[in-house]
């Protein structure tokens, strides 16, 4: 009977010490388990954490395009408000233009007339204009007229200015040459004083 105690207490000791055994397995193998699972959830995280980051940057990206295109439509819109602007401006204009035309369209015969010479003289430029030489000629003639004319122009001012040194001259300056820290000779020549050295006597 003690023989048999004995092995019954082996054998529960045996039994015991297998599952102990299979436990202490069972949770080594469960602890890799979980410290995978827990480096696989950090990856995870860290994935999520550098996704965060790239998706706040692109927030940010559109934010400032958002910002930007909001000030470019208030840019627009203060240009489609000067335009509307200038085009009322420019309807007032044409309906003036419009009861000025209509104004004058009601004189035909003074319009008929005005418009038959307006007529003739543009056929008159057309012929005159119509070929490369006779426009050469026409400038060549255009620039010597404005050259004769201010030739004439600086012409008289040359003489306006001698007949007021002239003037200036007969009044005298009354023996000053310089009067209130101005000259007193106007725009005439400089004049230079030579003073001579005394003679010995």
């Amino acid at each position: 009977m003690a023989v048999r105690q004995r092995r019954m207490l082996v054998f529960g000791l045996v039994f015991v010490a297998v599952v102990s055994l299979w436990r202490m397995v069972s949770v080594e193998r469960e602890k890799r388990r979980l410290a995978k699972e827990h480096e696989g959830v950090q990856q995870l995280v860290k994935q999520l954490e550098a996704e965060k980051g790239r998706l706040d940057a692109e927030l940010t990206e559109a934010r400032r395009m958002i910002e930007q295109q909001f000030g470019e439509l208030t840019g627009l819109q203060e240009g489609v408000r000067g335009t509307q602007a200038r085009l009322d401006t420019t309807v007032v204009k044409l309906a003036q233009l419009q009861r000025e035309y209509d104004a004058l369209l009601q004189d035909d015969a003074s319009v008929k007339r005005q418009l038959s010479a307006v007529i003739a003289e543009k056929q008159q430029l057309e012929a005159k204009f119509s070929s490369l030489k006779e426009l050469r000629l026409a400038i060549r003639d255009v620039k010597g007229k404005l050259w004769n004319a201010r030739w004439a122009a600086w012409r008289l001012q040359i003489q306006a200015q001698r007949e007021a040194d002239q003037g200036q001259l007969a009044l005298g300056n009354r023996g000053y040459l310089v009067r209130d820290g101005m000259p007193t000779s106007g725009a005439s020549p400089k004049m230079h004083v030579h003073v001579l050295e005394p003679q010995p006597q």
